[in-house]
């Protein structure tokens, strides 16, 4: 057996004989018999090729090979301990790194309240949030804890450890400029909206695919004629008269600052939210504190 692969348990034996200069000291430390740890000894001489330590009366003596021994296994031993402390620190979540990776959507009006309760209980913990991302094809998924698909976002295909999770359901809502005659109608269908001037988030939207989905299922196809990048330049685009777009319900309710007007349309387009994330074997110990928050199940 080569000298690294000794089980660590000899070589502790052997450092606590030597700083203790005495095998019944060491005995008493390690709370086991002398004769254990006397054969812990001649096993481990015995993996070395050389003798170690000399009696001396009721004590013992390194020998050369023994005192060369000594340093290594103080290293090798305050390794153990730096390993042992840092898992403790992980499992008690007082350091570590969560990297989640979102759209503007998700990261501006679903992730952040999650985020402050999780930073308030373990602000040793750093977090990495990206949002804004549109096309998945530009990063490699692997680099990320978590991120999150809007439903109609495409993805070629997860790493095999990662799963898909449904997390939230919103509703997607019209939004129509101030004073939009549209809005006054006691009900309102694609139909209604099909010929209107419409606004349009980027192509990668998962609402703009929802709601596309939805025209074409009723044979409609609407024109793209305007288009902006983001919720914010989709509000803005509509408070100004530009047109008539879609937006989900919550990220809505997180802006009553802006003018429009919104509506229910039809039955109601459903939008669904998932959450990708590796499978519980390859999940970190902050990944899984922070799932807990979001309440996904293990």
């Amino acid at each position: 057996m080569s000298i690294t692969q000794i089980p660590f348990d000899l070589l502790e034996t052997f450092l606590i004989v030597a700083e203790q200069g005495s095998v019944s000291k060491a005995a008493k430390l390690l709370h086991r018999s002398q004769p254990t740890i006397s054969e812990r000894l001649q096993h481990l001489t015995e993996l070395a090729g050389e003798a170690l330590y000399t009696p001396v009366g009721r004590g013992v003596r390194l020998t050369p090979a023994g005192e060369a021994y000594l340093g290594p296994s103080k290293k090798l031993r305050a390794l153990r301990t730096e390993l042992d402390d840092m898992q403790q620190r992980r499992q008690g979540l007082q350091e570590g790194i969560l990297r989640i990776a979102a759209t503007n959507t998700v990261a501006n009006y679903f992730l952040p309240p999650y985020l402050v309760r999780f930073r308030e209980d373990h602000p040793e913990v750093e977090l990495v949030v990206r949002g804004g991302v549109n096309d998945w094809s530009q990063y490699s998924l692997m680099d990320w804890d978590l991120f999150f698909l809007e439903e109609g976002t495409p993805v070629d295909s997860l790493p095999p450890q990662y799963q898909s999770t449904p997390w939230i359901e919103d509703e997607i809502l019209a939004i129509f400029p101030a004073q939009h005659p549209l809005a006054q109608k006691a009900s309102l269908t694609l139909a209604d909206l099909v010929n209107e001037p419409l606004i349009w988030r980027e192509a990668q939207s998962g609402v703009r695919q929802r709601v596309l989905q939805e025209f074409r299922k009723q044979g409609l196809e609407p024109a793209i004629r305007i288009e902006v990048m983001g919720v914010e330049a989709m509000g803005t685009a509509v408070a100004a008269g530009l047109g008539i777009g879609f937006i989900t319900n919550a990220a809505l309710r997180h802006r009553p600052d802006w003018q429009v007007l919104s509506r229910r349309i039809g039955e109601t387009i459903h939008w669904t939210l998932h959450l990708v994330a590796p499978t519980a074997p390859y999940r970190s110990h902050t990944l899984t504190r922070f799932l807990q928050y979001l309440q996904v199940p293990r």
